[in-house]
């Protein structure tokens, strides 16, 4: 069988933003293949085209529902790592589009999501945002889950969105001209016209389109450390077309989304262990292994499970401790990346030391109650000098959690429903980086049902606020021992004056706390009841009651910012607490009310569970901020004065530069520069803003606009303008919202006048009557104050052409020509009798007059 991966067109491509140079050390590719297969297309690229696998086709356009369908890496993920020995709970299987919180979402270095259609085709990002943050997810779980195989912890930092108490990839949407799907190349310099050139971004592309199937670029560079080109150098692309979207749900196609992300990670090197000439690898099975083309054979070294995660045998471009002194430790390491929480973080990716000799012995209290906690303890046996560095606790049954996992001693609890024996296995790590791992088995005691108490912590009764969500919680202890009891399903029903019997409110199992939480809601009084069922282990227990009364919650805010002055546009950060009976998911009103009287929005807050709200917002006027909550049926209303704001707008900088003062009239100068924005003594570049160039005549007068430029993403502007005026030479940012304008004299310039000569010769120096005679010369130009050394042709002047008949003392024009680009002229006269003709360039700025020797020409 072979796996959606073959359907990659994988591009290892060097691709450097607009913004960018490459610098004389950029890196040089490792080890590159010939031929057709591979070819050199950009400085330092290597490309690799894939045939696809039998019964998938790229080019076919895949529908709507069914891309909904495809729950991407997640549940691969989770199932490989339950059968390499890496359990999770049992909630961990679901998938989920939820992904780390981590800062405020978008600083320092992430992986950017993004949906990217061509102008004119249908859009469909609206109907599969979903999707797009699931498969996210997905990949984070193929991240994090790969890592556990080497007992480390990693994610992937997207830039996210908040979603309730949780985060989610944010997706951008994102439409290119038409045309710019055709290859990946084209699909590059589109998204980055538009601005997405970030180096501290991977650009994560779900590419509406039916060209391909996945293609990343990767700099084949494998120097250890956090300076490598593949950690935030350069910008770094990733792009999926729909026809391979959202695989990896376990029917043997891994995350291809996962696949290019690892590309621009870093792997796989072709001087890797077991890494091809085409970016892949050819140990099986793994994520990034297949049959290339790349110059090896494939071989079966790992179990098939581990096609859906990275690494075969963490040796070749994944792991969170690769062994000492290995490849993997001395060369470029993806799990090192800082663009992984728990990776480098721009100091190192945290590699062990030297492996030595450690001994452990483990200790379970057996046999221990199914549901109830018993304890384990490892007891270490450490050379010399050495340290504990981490601990690691795991079972073989996935619902087995423990309540210190990287403590020496810890407690471990499984499900009430199952008894039959497993095994607790800590992993030790000490100071060396040398490990450990211990294995004891986890016996089970039955017998005589166990009587439980539920309850509700609630007590019997509890106000509620009409309408809204509220957490129904209810918890089962051991009578006996007055532990919590995880594992068991608590059956909880719903029951109002006007039902004749209860109505099911679900049964979900307890936690480890022994709690199950429902949300519910109610708009009259309700009463519920939670009790659970007899099993071998545990007796019938409750039925417990509480009545639920709805009715209007009285609220109270309080709220305040992070600071009274702020600059044009910056952030503000809003926080404060909502004071309720259930205080989660209310939608607040953050405003500023000018001194006018203007009411401005700034956004709205969401609060937590314990009522706790935060707003970024970036106010441009000064004022009172202040936060409200509307009245409802299920709150009063409330409102809070978070402080006085005042906004100060910042300075605008400018520089500027010649590269020569005084050229001959007409030619270019090159004027360069950097606008800035000045808040306070803080510069950051003004991009994208257009800078004109002026000079002031010398002798008084309006200042003329000779050109201009436009800033790029530093702030620096380049403008190449004729000079055509002698004055000073200043540089000009019109004024914008919230930027003032901002003007600085570079210094003076001379536009100096040229020294022509004149030259001029005839066809012929006599013709017959009704003849013609062509006459043909050349203009140049010098300018010896510019360092002229030779003369250059003048171009575009125009000269006067003048006939004296023998005899004769007036002189009559005939013609007026133009030099040519070259400085040259023609002309074709026809004499009517003998006499002197005259070619001269008459005076005019930048430019002083000459004569040609006269051509006489006789009729004969």
């Amino acid at each position: 069988m072979r796996r959606v991966l073959m359907s990659l067109l994988l591009g290892i491509a060097v691709v450097t933003p607009a913004a960018l140079t490459l610098s004389p050390a950029a890196p040089q590719p490792a080890r590159c293949g010939s031929g057709d297969a591979l070819s050199w297309t950009l400085p330092g690229a290597c490309q690799h085209a894939d045939e696809p696998p039998p019964g998938v086709d790229p080019t076919e356009p895949v529908s709507t529902a069914v891309l909904r369908a495809r729950d991407g890496g997640t549940a691969g993920a989770y199932d490989a790592a339950e059968a390499l020995g890496v359990p999770a709970p049992v909630q961990a299987a679901a998938a989920s589009p939820a992904v780390t919180c981590e800062g405020d979402g978008a600083s320092g270095y992430r992986t950017q999501a993004m949906y990217v259609v061509e102008a004119g085709r249908t859009n469909r990002f609206a109907a599969l945002l979903p999707s797009f943050r699931l498969w996210a997810a997905g990949v984070d779980d193929v991240v994090n889950r790969s890592a556990a195989l080497t007992g480390g912890v990693r994610k992937v930092r997207f830039v996210t969105d908040p979603d309730g108490g949780t985060c989610v990839a944010k997706v951008l949407n994102v439409t290119v001209p038409a045309g710019a799907m055709s290859s990946f190349n084209a699909t590059i310099a589109a998204v980055q016209a538009l601005g997405y050139t970030d180096p501290s971004r991977k650009y994560l592309m779900w590419t509406d389109a039916t060209v391909l199937c996945g293609v990343a670029s990767m700099y084949p560079d494998a120097t250890d450390g956090q300076g490598n080109p593949n950690n935030g150098r350069y910008a770094q692309y990733a792009r999926i077309d729909s026809g391979c979207w959202g695989f990896g749900d376990g029917a043997a196609q891994h995350s291809v989304e996962a696949h290019e992300l690892l590309h621009t990670l870093g792997g796989v090197m072709s001087t890797a262990p077991h890494g091809t000439r085409a970016g892949h690898c050819w140990d099986e099975s793994d994520t990034m292994c297949y049959a290339d083309g790349g110059g090896f054979a494939m071989k079966q070294v790992c179990p098939a499970e581990r096609e859906y995660l990275f690494d075969c045998n963490n040796d070749d471009y994944y792991s969170t401790y690769p062994d000492p002194g290995s490849w993997l430790d001395t060369h470029w390491n993806a799990a090192d990346s800082r663009f992984l929480i728990g990776g480098g973080d721009g100091s190192g990716g945290g590699a062990p030391g030297t492996p030595t000799v450690l001994g452990a012995t483990i200790a379970v209290n057996n046999p221990a109650v199914p549901g109830l906690s018993t304890q384990a303890t490892l007891a270490p046996s450490l050379p010399a000098g050495r340290t504990v560095a981490s601990v690691q606790w795991k079972s073989a049954r996935a619902d087995c959690v423990f309540a210190s996992p990287a403590e020496l001693q810890t407690a471990v609890t499984c499900n009430a429903t199952a008894a039959a024996p497993t095994t607790v296995t800590a992993t030790l790590k000490d100071s060396s980086g040398a490990t450990k791992v211990v294995t004891s088995p986890l016996t089970f005691a039955t017998g005589t049902a166990r009587p439980v108490t539920v309850a509700f912590p609630a007590g019997t009764s509890a106000a509620v606020c009409t309408g809204a969500g509220f957490p129904l919680t209810a918890r089962v202890l051991d009578t006996a021992s007055g532990q919590p009891v995880k594992g068991l399903a608590v059956a909880l029903t719903k029951q109002t004056a006007t039902m004749t019997a209860p109505a099911s409110a679900g049964a979900p199992v307890t936690t480890v706390e022994g709690t199950v939480a429902l949300n519910q809601t109610a708009t009259v009084a309700t009463t519920y009841r939670a009790r659970t069922a007899a099993g071998t282990v545990y007796a019938a227990g409750g039925p417990a009651e509480l009545v639920a009364t709805p009715g209007r919650c009285a609220t109270a805010l309080a709220a305040e910012i992070d600071r009274t002055t702020a600059f044009y546009g910056d952030p503000v950060t809003v926080t404060g607490r909502l004071t309720a009976a259930v205080p989660s998911g209310v939608t607040l009103a953050v405003r500023l009310t000018t001194a006018a009287g203007r009411v401005l929005p700034l956004g709205s807050a969401k609060t937590g569970a314990d009522g706790r709200f935060s707003l970024v917002a970036k106010p441009t006027e000064s004022g009172v901020v202040s936060v409200a909550l509307a009245v409802s049926v299920s709150y009063a209303a409330a409102s809070a004065t978070a402080g006085t704001l005042t906004v100060v707008t910042p300075t605008t900088r400018i520089t500027g530069a010649i590269d020569r003062s005084e050229v001959g009239y007409g030619q270019n100068v090159t004027v360069t520069g950097r606008l800035q924005r000045d808040a306070g003594g803080t510069l950051s570049a003004l991009a994208g803003k257009p800078v004109s160039v002026y000079v002031a005549p010398a002798g008084g007068g309006a200042a003329v606009k000779i050109g201009g430029g436009t800033t790029n993403a530093e702030g620096r502007f380049t403008a190449v303008v004729p000079l055509k005026v002698s004055g000073t030479l200043s540089v000009t940012s019109a004024a914008a919202a919230g930027q003032p304008a901002a003007s600085a004299a570079v210094g003076p310039v001379v536009a100096g006048t040229w020294t022509t000569a004149l030259t001029a010769t005839a066809s012929a120096s006599s013709v017959p009557a009704g003849g013609s005679v062509t006459l043909s010369g050349s203009v140049s130009r010098t300018y010896a104050a510019a360092g002229a050394t030779a003369p250059s042709p003048a171009s575009g002047l125009r000269l006067k052409v003048t006939f004296r008949a023998t005899g004769s003392a007036t002189s009559t024009v005939v013609a007026t020509p133009t030099t040519t680009a070259s400085g040259t002229f023609t002309l074709k006269v026809l004499p009517k009798g003998a006499g002197t003709w005259t070619v001269s360039l008459p005076a005019v700025v930048g430019y002083t007059a000459a004569e040609a020797a006269p051509l006489t020409i006789g009729i004969g």
